[in-house]
């Protein structure tokens, strides 16, 4: 986007482009306030004077790769006439993301000179994938990169899938980043806990539709359906411990647990990696009265910190314990990473069952399947295969 109060169109040599004014400062080029993941991001800019040569050798302008509307600045250059001539010249800047961000690219000019300018700098993803290599807090592992490894690939093997006889899977929820997986029985289950609202209830209506009522809890929003008497809303934030402002999942089964032999609740949380909190703090009998979970797992790049990766591994063994995993996807929002060469995607959507309700056998089923979508429509999924590490 160009701010047409510091320039005005020009057509050069077939080309439509921008000419600064002299003596005007600020942001003559921003935006697109374009949403993107986990990755290498690689944006060139072009440049040129509107006249003369650079032998002045001033400051003229600066270009920028900013994220969340300014507030983190990813990549700067700042730009002299002697870098410049009266031909359009390429700058090209590189980001780091670790997280997603909403990406702008600027080019800031101080007045000084009348410059050339295009107003749509050129996005190019680098790489989907970043190395993540193990905290020196890691001590031993830190050093030696194939126990690092050895080590990562034990802990994934907690999430390598089974398959359930006698009982298919079905999508809840919408197209796209918000619809899960699930396992295709609801006998018995009156109760669902929907930890993570935002503004998508799809998941929650198609569970409604099942005959459950639909307890929901996000502390940053407000109640998505106050006229359906099936869906239960608390603006509280899931967590460790129950107080005025926080939920804590024991609680909850303990409150609207039947205690028939068969369980009658059912759990999907995506709360942006407290998660893992939430799993550590309930205990195994609390969580054996859940008769199957559909959760966002995050923060796998975290595997290369000490606390992370003990929390991670707790987890993951104790609820291991009681569910087995039957289905895995990939959310593309979250991107990648290489711990010691061992690829695995930051966020897990993972589908549990209780190992005392179902007979489980090995399977060699490849991940996506037929049911799942990509999260991010405007590229493919990521091909998981076997999960098998």
């Amino acid at each position: 986007m160009i701010n047409d109060t510091l320039a005005q169109p020009l057509r050069k040599d077939g080309r439509d482009l921008w000419q600064t004014l002299m003596g005007q400062e600020g942001h003559v080029v921003y935006g697109p306030y374009v949403l993107k993941t986990h990755g290498v991001y690689q944006v060139d800019f072009e440049l040129a004077l509107a006249d003369g040569d650079g032998s002045d050798d001033i400051a003229c302008a600066t270009i920028e790769i900013t994220g969340d509307f300014g507030n983190i600045v990813f990549a700067e250059r700042p730009i002299r006439t002697s870098d410049l001539s009266v031909g359009p010249k390429r700058f090209s800047l590189l980001a780091v993301l670790r997280q997603i961000h909403q990406l702008e690219f600027r080019i800031h000019v101080n007045g000084a000179r009348e410059l050339l300018v295009d107003a749509d700098p050129v996005l190019t993803r680098v790489s989907a994938i970043l190395d993540e290599p193990p905290r020196a807090e890691l001590g031993e592992m830190s050093r030696d990169l194939e126990l690092f490894a050895q080590d990562t690939r034990r802990i994934l093997r907690l999430l390598r899938p089974q398959s359930v006889t006698g009982f298919a899977k079905v999508r809840l929820g919408k197209e796209a980043d918000g619809g899960y997986t699930c396992i295709d029985d609801f006998a018995g289950i009156d109760t669902a806990f929907s930890f993570g609202i935002n503004d998508d209830i799809s998941w929650d209506l198609d569970a409604a539709d099942r005959g459950l009522t639909i307890h929901q809890f996000d502390h940053t929003v407000a109640d998505p359906a106050p006229h359906d008497s099936r869906m239960i809303f608390q603006a509280k934030r899931i967590d460790r411990h129950s107080s005025d402002e926080t939920q804590a999942l024991g609680d909850l089964i303990r409150r609207y647990d039947k205690r028939r032999e068969r369980p009658n609740l059912v759990l999907k949380m995506d709360i942006e990696g407290g998660e893992w909190d939430v799993l550590d703090a309930t205990s195994e009998d609390e969580l054996a009265r859940l008769a199957w979970i559909v959760c966002e797992l995050h923060y796998f790049q975290g595997l290369a910190e000490r606390h992370h990766r003990e929390i991670v591994d707790r987890c993951l063994q104790k609820i291991g314990r009681r569910f087995a995993v039957v289905h895995v996807h990939s959310n593309v929002w979250g991107g990648y990473t290489s711990l010691a060469n061992t690829v695995v995607p930051n966020v897990i959507e993972v589908t549990l069952v209780n190992r005392a309700l179902y007979d489980l056998i090995e399977t060699h089923e490849l991940f996506p399947g037929p049911l799942d979508q990509c999260c991010d429509p405007e590229q493919p999924d990521f091909h998981l295969g076997a999960y098998a590490f």
